[in-house]
């Protein structure tokens, strides 16, 4: 298998949804679960978030009228139906069903088109970015599915692609972004970006700062306090948890939980 990532940079005022995303740093959303044929796209999406954003979410959706899909000139008019399965304070899981229409085709139909069954298709959506991964069979191309997205992407939108090298990763496993800060989320970016986590490293934090324009303690902090929070909720979430580990000697003291 093989999997290719679709990357959707949007500027303001191009799509009502989006809107909400880049004016609400904190909220995120990803599918949980999507399908598609040449005429209809299913989907489970779970969107987290501060509790004034997701009521700005709420808003939103109930109002919908216009796509948030790539090809097609400012949004067609959508035939969308939506159901809230869960809500609860900082999240929800929504259900949704959208028709293909004449003018506006999104990536899950253009796939379907192209490659027809067996693709898989995972969507996430936070501040600018709305991010597809689409995970085909080796010999599959996506050439055709690129070439008409370029073809026809409407104003205001931006496209990257890229074939993702390392081996597909498709666990359920979650960490919601909702739980760092903007200003952690972008420490992370930053680290990833500068190839801070590649191995060998390429770039010091100090380097890092130095690019940005920004102080090195700035950095370090917001990068220290938001590995701190994912390995946290990796552990929370990690069978036998919280026993004790291993060099330990009896009597110390272990810390674990949700300590900040």
């Amino acid at each position: 298998m093989q999997e290719f990532a679709f990357t959707v940079t949007y500027t303001d005022g191009v799509d009502d949804l989006m809107d909400v995303f880049i004016n609400n740093p904190g909220l995120y959303s990803r599918t949980v679960s999507c399908h598609a044929t040449e005429d209809t796209m299913w989907r489970v999406d779970e969107v987290t978030g501060p509790q004034d954003t997701l009521e700005a979410y709420d808003q939103r959706i109930s109002n919908l009228s216009r796509c948030s899909n790539l090809r097609g000139m400012g949004g067609c008019q959508i035939d969308w139906e939506h159901e809230v399965l869960s809500k609860q304070p900082t999240s929800r899981v929504i259900y949704s069903q959208q028709s293909e229409g004449s003018g506006c085709r999104s990536i899950p139909y253009l796939v379907a088109t192209h490659l027809g069954d067996g693709a898989l298709c995972r969507a996430e959506q936070y501040g600018r970015t709305y991010r597809w991964r689409i995970l085909v069979d080796t010999a599959a191309s996506l050439s055709p599915v690129h070439e008409e997205l370029r073809a026809n992407l409407r104003d205001g939108l931006e496209l990257t692609v890229e074939r993702v090298d390392q081996s597909p990763e498709w666990s359920e496993r979650h960490i919601p972004r909702s739980e760092l800060s903007p200003e952690q989320r972008e420490a992370l970016e930053l680290a990833a970006a500068y190839g801070y986590y590649s191995s060998p490293r390429q770039l010091s934090l100090q380097e890092i700062a130095e690019a940005e324009e920004m102080p090195v303690s700035t950095l370090q902090y917001r990068l220290t306090r938001a590995e701190a929070k994912l390995v946290t909720t990796f552990l929370s979430e990690t069978p036998g948890h919280g026993r004790m580990s291993r060099g330990v000697q009896a009597g110390s003291e272990v810390r674990c939980g949700n300590e900040k």
